[in-house]
């Protein structure tokens, strides 16, 4: 799954989240506010039946002065509350349209063994 926040996505997917969407669905993830992006990853496999694509290397965001115990994802209950999304929607749904992959699409250049001043993404991933 991708978070939507961090995804780079038509926005004909928009269209469709909101016009075909199950409702019950969207009646989910409008009491709860949570599991949009799950919802999106739902559609999105439903009909294309493909997975999506990582187009960024896997690069850990390091800031160990960064601590936020506020993030929803800190809370114990985050995981549960989405596993039971995962649960509902696939029931709705009918079927798991989540496919697993293990490809990725690294950005032009980012591995090229190119002067650094030549690259024109050269903090991607950092």
């Amino acid at each position: 799954m991708v978070l939507t926040g961090a995804a780079f996505y038509h926005k004909y997917w928009n269209y469709l989240y909101t016009t075909g969407m199950p409702p019950e669905v969207k009646d989910w993830v409008d009491e709860r506010m949570n599991c949009e992006d799950i919802a999106m990853n739902f559609l999105v496999s439903n009909i294309t039946n493909k997975p999506p694509i990582k187009v960024a290397p896997k690069k850990k965001f390091k800031c160990p002065e960064c601590v936020n115990n506020e993030m929803l994802s800190a809370d114990l209950g985050h995981m549960f509350e989405r596993s039971k999304c995962v649960d509902f929607f696939t029931k709705a749904f009918g079927r798991m349209p989540l496919k697993s992959v293990e490809f990725r699409a690294d950005p032009v250049l980012y591995k090229d063994p190119f002067p650094e001043k030549l690259k024109r993404f050269n903090d991607i991933g950092s």
